[in-house]
């Protein structure tokens, strides 16, 4: 190769990077992505303090928020004054907004409680810590809260706050109730400054059922009413009864939305969230009155006592009860609004009041049903006010002396059956004014001439002949009552409204104007008082209204008024004395006045009317019988022979004795006595008239002893015997007034005599007349 045909090599330099740089470069730029990346993917480092670090490990305790892992402790240190643990928490980038100066941590472990069992996956997964985003500069230290805050669930939903004076016994995760369905729950409380503060959420389907007209109350636990009318229970879920509850109801459905964070007043119950009216009720006898006092109306319950006090601290004034009158039942409150106090009342009128024997006392309240408004207080009735009945029917007036047992509301009887009833009672100058209401259906009963009296009680009369027992219906036997009648007269009127009548004390004083007033003086007023009798013929005419001391002090006047059929007794002649019962070895009479009390007893006379009698200090004298045969006994003594002493033939009372005297010449006793009609015949002229009273007893040595007794009767009462000699020997019929010798005692041989006489029948004694 020549020199020509070499070519010279031309260097040339080359230009840009080398292949050799290239690699180092691309392990640069592995370099910065990683470290940009480690830079990227570094995360947020924060530290929460805790009071102590149960629960928590490091590199384990995660942090969960929306159930989502975000973070988790890297290092757990105790705090250089040891008083807590502080956790360093590495958390995601993503949620670096979150996490700012308010932001709230807390950890989260299990709950197990009767109200429910929270945080229930911790027991798998452990222990974590949740937050609560808040708002504020960006920070990296936070002390965590000892437990969840308000609404740290961060569930969707509509978020109320509830003010009330106390928590009672409404827990974390008690049930918000509307209409007995669960709609929410509760999620914390905590202390305010007037009270507490309850957290509760509605799920997020249920939010609309609120708005600004909404009330809650608490719902918790068993309510129990027992009484008369029986036991009414209220209770809410079995979950609101075992951890508590809270019910609301909305009763504006157009009233404006509410918003999160809303604030409602928690009432302690149903009647109090619908709206009460609290005023105070003096009483000057508060017996009984208490917290929790019901206040009734009308039977139904519509407030309570909240609280009683004594007036001005003074015991002796009364008390002061701030009293509940709940809603809706306030708007009937105003100023004629009338309260009392009702306790039960056990007495001879009648009994009331007997459901507080169970319930307790409780206070009544009554309205007029008109508007107006309501007084702050009022003073309680020492008794329930009159009150007139809302219906129509007739209205009348009663005037009595005394009330007996009548009172507002005692029955008004016709037949037995009731008709109206005592509405006032008031107290006059002369006595007591009833008003009384007779319903309309009935009021065609009462006229101008009816009585009214008084049919309380049971009305006993009688004697040894036996008892008369008077009563109106048990009901009037209890409670009291008031009977009326109507007179036959010949034109009625009917009674008008208003119309006045006197209130008789029984049904006998009635007829008390019809009959006739009458005086009687007696020199004494032993065994006669008002109510005392006057009998004639055993019969009752009339009743002693008044004993007065007559104007000269010797004697008493005795006041009585004799029944209209026996005003013919208010004669001249009339004969008035007193019979009471005589016990003793002459003889008793009159025994039945031992337990009907003495009375008057009356005979007539037959001369001008007369209305001032004097009466006697013992039985007239009786009569001699138009009727019979009259005779006359001559003795030498009285012995125990008296008026009325019984004549037997046979030991069968034929006549009686009607008069005794002495003789004109007064050597013998003149006794008259008198055979009735139909056995008259038995006596002739030759028979032999005896005093058959007492006992003969003859003694002797060699007879012996021979003891002689007529009839118990005789014995008892005295009386004369009589025989009748055969038919041979007896004689004509005794002619009237013919005159026998009594003798002191009979001879055996009377005793065997046996005549036949013939005895006409009464019917043919009574057709001789």
């Amino acid at each position: 190769m020549s020199e020509n045909n070499r070519h010279t090599a031309v260097v040339k330099p080359k230009r840009g990077i080398s292949a050799v740089w290239l690699l180092p470069i691309i392990a640069l730029g592995i370099a910065l992505w990683l470290l940009y990346k480690d830079i990227t993917s570094a995360g947020l480092e924060i530290t929460v303090s805790f009071e102590n670090g149960s629960g928590i490990s490091a590199g384990k305790t995660p942090v969960i928020y929306q159930g989502i892992n975000v973070g988790k402790v890297s290092r757990l240190n105790l705090d250089d004054d040891l008083s807590g643990v502080t956790a360093t928490i590495e958390l995601d980038t993503q949620i670096t907004p979150l996490i700012k100066k308010n932001t709230e941590f807390w950890l989260v472990k299990p709950q197990i409680s009767l109200s429910g069992v929270s945080g229930l996956d911790t027991l798998v997964a452990g222990n974590y810590i949740s937050f609560k985003p808040g708002d504020g500069k960006e920070a990296d230290r936070f002390t965590a809260l000892p437990e969840p805050p308000p609404f740290a669930n961060n569930a969707p939903g509509l978020k109320l706050i509830l003010e009330a004076e106390q928590l009672g016994s409404i827990s974390i995760g008690a049930p918000v109730l509307f209409q007995q369905i669960d709609v929410g729950d509760v999620e914390g409380y905590q202390l305010s400054e007037n009270g507490v503060e309850i957290n509760l959420r509605l799920d997020p389907q249920y939010t609309h059922l609120v708005n600004e007209s909404s009330r809650f109350w608490n719902h918790s636990g068993v309510k129990i009413e027992a009484g008369l009318q029986g036991i009414n229970l209220n209770a809410g879920s079995m979950a609101s009864i075992i951890a508590g509850g809270i019910a609301f109801d909305t009763p504006n459905k157009q009233a404006e939305k509410t918003k999160d964070g809303r604030r409602f007043t928690l009432y302690a119950n149903q009647a109090l969230a619908r709206g009460s009216q609290y005023i105070d009720i003096h009483f000057y006898k508060p017996d009984g009155v208490k917290a929790g006092t019901k206040v009734r109306m009308e039977g139904i319950e519509v407030g309570e006592v909240e609280s009683v006090s004594f007036t001005e601290d003074d015991p002796t004034r009364g008390a002061d009860a701030k009293v509940r009158i709940t809603a809706p039942n306030q708007r009937y409150l105003n100023g004629e609004t009338q309260f009392w106090l009702v306790t039960p009342e056990v007495s001879a009128s009648g009994i009331s009041g007997l459901d507080t024997l169970i319930g307790g006392p409780y206070i009544a309240m009554k309205v007029n049903g008109q508007k107006g408004e309501p007084l702050v207080a009022y003073t309680a009735l020492n008794k329930p006010p009159q009150s007139r009945i809302q219906a129509p029917g007739l209205r009348l007036r009663l005037h009595a002396e005394e009330l007996h047992s009548a009172r507002e509301g005692t029955k008004i009887y016709f037949r037995k059956i009731p008709v109206g009833q005592v509405e006032t009672v008031e107290l006059t100058r002369k006595g007591v004014e009833l008003e009384i209401f007779i319903h309309q259906r009935y009021q065609h009963l009462v006229h101008r001439e009816s009585q009214f009296w008084n049919a309380s009680g049971i009305s006993i009369s009688g004697g040894l002949s036996g008892l008369d027992i008077q009563a109106e219906s048990l009901s009037s036997i209890v409670a009291g009552g008031i009977a009326f009648h109507t007179p036959e007269t010949k034109t009625p009127q009917a009674a008008w409204e208003g119309l006045k009548y006197t209130l008789y004390p029984n049904y006998q004083s009635t007829y008390a104007e019809e009959g006739e007033d009458i005086s009687i003086r007696f020199d004494t007023g032993n065994s006669v008082n008002k109510g005392t009798e006057l009998k004639y013929q055993g019969i009752k005419v009339g009743e002693v209204s008044a004993v007065e001391l007559s104007s000269d002090m010797a004697g008493v006047v005795v006041r009585a008024h004799l029944v209209p059929s026996a005003t013919a007794l208010a004669k001249e002649g009339s004969q008035f004395w007193v019979v009471k019962p005589q016990l003793g070895l002459v003889g008793t009479s009159n025994l039945e006045t031992l337990v009907t009390g003495s009375y008057i007893s009356v005979r007539p006379g037959s001369g001008m009317p007369k209305d001032y009698f004097t009466g006697l200090n013992k039985p007239p004298a009786m009569k001699q019988p138009k009727d019979g045969l009259n005779l006359v006994l001559s003795a030498d003594q009285r012995g125990s022979i008296k008026e009325g002493v019984k004549v037997f033939y046979r030991d069968i009372p034929v006549g009686e004795v009607f008069a005794y005297e002495l003789s004109a010449d007064a050597k013998k006793t003149l006794i008259h006595i008198n055979i009735q009609p139909r056995f008259a015949g038995l006596v002739r002229s030759n028979s032999e008239f005896w005093n058959s009273s007492g006992v003969a007893v003859k003694f002797g040595l060699f007879s012996g002893t021979t003891i002689r007794s007529k009839s118990l009767e005789s014995l008892l009462e005295g009386g004369i015997a009589f025989a009748t000699p055969n038919e041979d020997s007896m004689g004509g019929i005794a002619a009237q007034g013919s005159q026998f010798k009594l003798h002191g005692s009979v001879e055996p041989e009377w005793l065997q005599w046996s005549p036949s006489i013939h005895i006409p029948s009464t019917e043919d004694t009574e057709n001789r007349r």
